[in-house]
């Protein structure tokens, strides 16, 4: 069913665990708020114990908490200035309601590669390029939601981490099976750190050669590792947890524990464990979060050209 009231853009995969889309959506949001466009967030909200529609943030100010919101749409809220998101599983329902509220000319569809009930101007589908398509089967056998021929249905295929990986061809090879247009390729990178529950922020040199420890509950750890290392730190422990875990104080407790007697510097983690934790937990102790971004550099110009009908075409409507 279409929308017809303004354009929507998918940012989606077709396996599971961490590709990346959150990154990618903020990447994305902001792009086309600076161009200035009218832009909404609209996500299922995974996680989440609420029902129904929420909107999480109406682009001034957050609206609703995590339990309401799920931890990767209530992060996006934190990081999106004039940008509102909602989430609602019913992606149609939840369209209608941005335009109802907010009458915004682009919707970025968090994860919304498979709800094909929702028409779509335009479907963007990550592949992590460390990970690939895994072994190649569906779940339950392998990672892949649908079948990698599916990416037939796409408009372009959007590589994110290819610095963890040393040689793109059997990908890209197996991706040209589907698609002959550009692929894009990006990188996440690392910004800074911040002392989690306050606007301590610190350089991401202070990592250099210092014991970290890590905790994360997130798809893809290992990447976070690979990231931390990177940028020169001692990786002495990492406790992992799974993919969207809700801390309570007795994590907390045992990640310090573990922390000190493995004689860490400091305790990081990932900005999206942070926000399951500032809200929750009374008297956090000193804990930092890594903040992230997507970072194209070459391969801008691949989405610029791809997105330039497209955002011609609004300007017509």
């Amino acid at each position: 069913m279409k929308i017809k009231t303004c354009k929507i853009i998918s940012v989606g995969n077709i396996s599971v665990g961490g590709t990346g889309k959150t990154p990618v959506v903020k990447f994305l949001a902001t792009y086309f708020h600076n161009l200035g466009f009218s832009v909404a967030v609209l996500s299922r909200g995974y996680g989440r114990r609420s029902k129904g529609s929420v909107i999480v943030s109406n682009g001034e100010q957050i609206l609703a908490c995590l339990a309401d919101s799920g931890d990767e749409p209530l992060l996006l809220a934190r990081q999106l200035n004039n940008i509102p998101l909602l989430v609602e599983v019913d992606r149609y329902k939840g369209a209608l309601l941005i335009q109802k509220h907010f009458k915004s000319d682009i919707i970025l569809l968090d994860d919304g590669f498979q709800h094909r009930r929702l028409h779509r101007d335009l479907d963007i589908v990550l592949i992590d390029a460390s990970v690939g398509f895994g072994n190649g089967l569906l779940l339950p056998a392998g990672s892949l939601r649908e079948p990698v021929s599916s990416l037939k249905r796409s408009d372009l295929v959007w590589l994110t981490r290819v610095k963890h990986t040393t040689n793109l061809d059997p990908l890209i090879n197996e991706i040209r099976k589907y698609c002959s247009y550009p692929i894009l390729k990006s990188n996440h990178q690392a910004t800074e750190i911040i002392l989690a529950g306050t606007d301590n922020r610190l350089a991401l040199s202070n990592l250099n050669q210092k014991n970290v420890f890590l905790f994360s509950g997130i798809a893809n750890p290992t990447s976070f590792e690979r990231t931390v290392t990177n940028l020169g730190a001692k990786i002495v422990g990492h406790l992992t947890f799974s993919d969207h875990y809700l801390y309570n104080k007795k994590d907390i407790n045992k990640i310090c524990y573990n922390a000190k007697i493995a004689n860490a510097d400091l305790i990081l983690t990932t900005e999206k464990d942070f926000v399951r934790i500032v809200d929750r937990i009374e008297n956090l102790p000193k804990i930092y979060y890594l903040t992230i971004e997507i970072r194209i550099d070459n391969d801008i110009e691949v989405l610029k050209e791809k997105l330039s009908p497209f955002l011609k075409s609004i300007k017509k409507a």
